[in-house]
């Protein structure tokens, strides 16, 4: 029989199959992916519900892996047809539009300049709240509509080409290329847990394996439950090799290890996870000062960057982090993720005023392709078109 390698597993109240297609048809991938994950195999019906929204959620790799396994014959048509298409090669802008759609849609920045015909009071008034939901902060709002006033501007597309004229002359001194110095260049990662640290680690150990480096993820937040586990499937994902221990190992011990297989063995970049959150934070300081002690053991130059890792939907309130992890490590740079999930994009404006540290990369979305260089330019043009 074709499907003699599956095994029932036992799990409690299972999705029948009938709600499993149901989240397929609603377009929640993610859901029927974590209730399939452990038991796809129990049946070839399942296996084919798994497949295709492995593929519509766009997790490329285990959807190859898994076509490998089976065989295309066992598997929906439709879903291996829609695998085996070339991707479309999206542009930076197109990403950034893609990612900012959420920000466009809920504030309807571009019909809102379509709806008003004349620049007076009222459109001073809603336009100051526009921006205040958009997350610039208050402050840099009430500035740029003061300056608008000034202005005396009589079209309202003069007042959409202003704005984001100013919005590029704020963010283009926030602009930052990624640095890779020394071999291995060691990249480490700090942020609160839930800001998007595991897969932004896991989406640029990708984008660098493409770029031909040999890459190292190495898993030094031995504190939170699942951590480890969590990095380990993102480095499977992006094909990199992975050096981690049991929650509650000592994370400078599991760095130590980690840097001295990546020095040995000739790797060229290695990225390292640390904690987000630990009993106080003069606990937390302290660890984060400490692997950095780890590091220059090996190389003195080391790191090459430290990456401050953002939540966008929390705007503002990111600004009390970003000051949290600068005071312990010297930050040198930012990456903003979950951008396709708010409508506060205007929080990088306030971001980058306040910190004064480059952010480095955007997060656009939650495919293994969706981080991106930060680029002030398109990423505006993205945010008003």
């Amino acid at each position: 029989m074709v499907f003699g390698f599956f095994r029932r597993k036992k799990t409690q109240k299972p999705l029948s199959v009938g709600d499993l297609r149901k989240l397929l048809k609603e377009g929640k991938y993610k859901d029927v992916i974590n209730s399939l994950k452990e038991r796809y195999k129990e049946n070839q019906e399942l296996t084919q519900i798994y497949f295709e929204a492995l593929v519509k959620a766009n997790h490329i790799e285990e959807a190859k892996k898994l076509l490998k396994e089976v065989g295309k014959e066992n598997l929906p048509p439709s879903a291996v047809a829609l695998l085996m298409e070339e991707p479309k090669k999206e542009s930076l802008l197109e990403k950034f539009k893609r990612g900012l759609k959420k920000t466009r849609q809920l504030l309807k920045l571009d019909s809102f300049f379509k709806q008003h015909k004349e620049v007076d009071e009222e459109f001073y008034e809603q336009l100051e709240e526009l921006l205040i939901k958009l997350d610039v902060g208050v402050d840099t709002a009430v500035n740029l509509v003061e300056e608008i006033r000034e202005k005396k501007f009589t079209n309202v597309e003069e007042v959409k080409d202003f704005l984001k004229k100013r919005f590029k002359e704020i963010l283009k001194n926030c602009k930052g290329e990624f640095q890779l110095q020394g071999i291995p260049a060691v990249v480490m990662f700090v942020g609160v847990n839930g800001s998007g640290k595991t897969t932004s680690i896991g989406k640029l150990a990708y984008k660098l394996k493409k770029g031909g480096k040999k890459v190292l993820i190495v898993a030094a937040d031995t504190f939170r439950a699942a951590a480890t586990e969590q990095l380990k499937t993102w480095a499977d994902r992006a094909g990199v090799d992975f050096v981690g221990d049991r929650e509650g190992a000592d994370p400078g011990a599991v760095l130590y290890k980690g840097l001295q297989k990546a020095f040995s063995e000739n790797y060229d970049v290695v990225l390292v996870d640390t904690a987000g959150r630990l009993h106080t934070k003069e606990h937390l300081l302290r660890e984060m000062q400490k692997l950095v002690k780890v590091v220059k053991k090996f190389d003195q130059s080391q790191p090459s960057e430290v990456l401050l890792v953002l939540d966008a939907t929390i705007g503002q309130n990111s600004l009390n982090q970003a000051k949290m992890f600068a005071s312990a490590v010297d930050v040198s740079g930012i990456v903003l993720t979950k951008l396709d999930g708010t409508a506060k994009g205007g929080a990088i404006i306030p971001i980058c005023k306040n910190l004064k540290i480059p952010v480095k990369f955007v997060g656009v979305g939650e495919g293994i392709e969706d981080l991106e260089p930060f680029d002030p330019e398109k990423f505006v043009e993205a945010m008003f078109e």
